[in-house]
């Protein structure tokens, strides 16, 4: 018996070394990773806002034009109608106006940041991480930020200093030069918030699934050199268009929609959906996928569940058209069997 209990004992002491070990090594590489820098990636400078286009200005010229009546017609018939009119002012509001939609609608920022923007808890998930968004309103992390440094935080993923940031900046590696500028002049136009949110505390299983590789970083993930679009494609029930939508989508679905587990979120997360033609959207109709999304409930009648249950917060507010346009281009995939 004390031969058999010596055995065990030795045998303890060697899997808790081994143990220590393990998380001694994953700590390391854990830490080597979060640390690394990005010093090539300088991020694009934008304008804020983005001009008025040719058309854009031939409208309002015309709009102008058509107010004039023969009480109010000045001498110089020649005269332009937009003579003293602030174009760069129009451009801001219409550039706060689709950056609001941006930001709290379509790509879901507020949902972690804040509708004030001045961060949050997004999971308290330990082992694993306890996570914080931070501040990024104009009294916070952006208050010296230049367009270009919006630009390697939103789609790249790199902090001020050069670090990897956990956002998740492949979900908004898609946003065009003229978004990631509307996004900005919104932002920008938010009161500032002195606000400081608790940095983000990564758990002993979170250095562990970082240090061996199983969980993501967005930064390692992205074509860093890959040109982005300037103009959004134009809004129409087309597969071009729904795909430009559906790029917010791929942190939990994957590049390929065909879903799986979700690395970087809680435990408790269930897989993601498999959003192919062989997924679950087989047999649904354009009408099940827009009332799944409106309502949060499946046809089967099976409620939604988290991250994609306050997602759909966010989906209800989506125009009939842009709905429409993502489920086109989901049916255009090819049929991938369950990611895992």
């Amino acid at each position: 018996m004390m031969r058999i209990l010596k055995v065990l004992g030795i045998l303890l002491a060697v899997l808790v070394v081994a143990a220590a070990g393990t998380f001694a090594y994953a700590s390391i590489q854990a830490k080597a990773r979060l640390a690394r820098t990005w010093p090539d990636v300088k991020g694009t400078e934008v304008p804020v806002p983005w001009p008025l286009t040719d058309a854009e200005v031939t409208a309002l010229r015309e709009s102008k034009q058509a107010e004039v009546t023969p009480d109010t017609a000045t001498v110089d018939a020649a005269a332009d109608p937009l003579a003293g009119v602030d174009l760069t002012a129009i451009a801001m509001e219409r550039a706060v106006d689709r950056g609001h939609y941006l930001m709290t609608v379509r790509l879901g920022c507020a949902e972690c940041h804040g509708p004030d923007l001045a961060g949050s808890l997004v999971a308290d998930a330990q082992p694993v991480w306890t996570w914080y968004c931070p501040n990024i309103s104009r009294g916070g992390l952006t208050k010296d930020f230049k367009s270009a440094d919006w630009d390697r935080a939103v789609r790249h993923g790199v902090l001020p200093d050069g670090r990897s940031s956990t956002m998740p900046a492949g979900d908004y590696v898609g946003v065009s030069d003229r978004e990631l500028s509307d996004i900005i002049a919104y932002a920008r136009s938010l009161p500032p918030s002195d606000k400081v949110q608790p940095a983000t505390a990564i758990g002993p299983l979170g250095k562990i699934l970082i240090g061996f590789g199983v969980m993501p970083i967005n930064t390692e993930t992205i074509d860093h050199a890959k040109p982005h679009l300037v103009v959004p494609p134009e809004a129409a029930v087309t597969v071009e268009y729904g795909a430009h939508l559906a790029s917010a989508c791929v942190g939990c679905h994957r590049t390929t929609f065909n879903g799986g587990k979700i690395a970087q979120g809680p435990p408790d997360w269930p897989p993601a959906r498999n959003l192919t033609p062989a997924g679950e959207l087989a047999g649904w109709t354009e009408d099940d996928f827009m009332k799944t999304l409106r309502t949060g409930v499946r046809p089967s009648g099976e409620p939604l569940k988290s991250p994609m249950a306050e997602m759909a917060k966010s989906a209800k507010q989506m125009s009939d058209l842009e709905l429409k346009a993502i489920f086109l281009f989901l049916k255009s995939l090819p049929p991938l069997p369950d990611g895992k």
